[in-house]
């Protein structure tokens, strides 16, 4: 079980995750239960994808100043612009509530989405399936696209695996957005622009829209719980 610890020069707590089980496992990322507090999860860099994307991986990413952590501070930086964009809004994000050193390395530390049952809260990929392309369905993902647009979200990795239905401190139930978010261009055009970037937005969301509606009719594996294991981007959960 997770727990609190201390460095060995004793002046700063450390939490300690080695050896516990992680409630998801992404493609960068291991996601675990906060030890102390219920509703936060831990986000934790794997160790092979560390050396398989940057010790062993293009020369530039080498070359960052934060390292493999840059997926923390690019989404960060996404979340407080969303903010910053729409003060008085519900951001479309997963709240991002800080870092926690471990003794797997510095984690990122985000508020738990959960479902109606308490669990962690189902992607829409998974609610899809279970339940087809509804009005509540359709009703929701307007709502979610409505706060992409007013809170300027670069939504980089927007796919149905990467958003949850469910509800946080800030209320709900509505989508989330939990990985693949961020400017990820070297030249941030995304970030330059809203016009180009809400241009943007519309066709990666239309894109999703249309695999989802693909889902709803072809049906296909069984649902995916919050949070998946995405193909690409900084997050360890699916994406993550």
């Amino acid at each position: 079980m997770a727990q609190f610890t201390r460095y060995q020069h004793g002046a700063v707590a450390m939490i300690e995750l080695d050896g516990s089980k992680p409630v998801a496992v992404g493609h960068l990322r291991y996601v675990f239960q906060h030890p102390t507090e219920p509703d936060f999860l831990i986000k934790i860099m794997r160790a092979d994808a560390i050396e398989e994307r940057w010790t062993n991986g293009p020369w530039y990413r080498r070359f960052s100043r934060m390292s493999y952590y840059n997926g923390f501070v690019r989404e960060f930086k996404e979340y407080v612009s969303s903010i910053a964009a729409s003060p008085h809004g519900v951001s479309p994000l997963a709240r991002i509530v800080g870092v926690e050193m471990t003794d797997l390395g510095l984690g990122q530390v985000v508020e738990k989405v959960r479902g109606a049952d308490g669990a962690l809260a189902p992607t829409l990929n998974a609610w899809v399936r279970k339940e087809g392309f509804t009005p509540a369905v359709e009703a929701a993902m307007n709502d979610f696209l409505e706060r992409l647009l007013e809170h300027n979200v670069i939504a980089a990795d927007l796919h149905e695996w990467n958003l949850v239905l469910g509800s946080d401190s800030r209320g709900g139930p509505h989508l989330l957005m939990i990985d693949g978010f961020g400017e990820k261009n070297i030249v941030p055009h995304s970030s330059m622009s809203r016009g180009h970037n809400a241009k943007r937005t519309l066709k990666r969301y239309a894109r999703m829209l249309a695999r989802v509606r693909s889902t709803a009719v072809d049906g296909g594996e069984a649902p995916v719980s919050h949070p998946p294991v995405q193909a690409s981007g900084g997050g360890a959960v699916g994406a993550p």
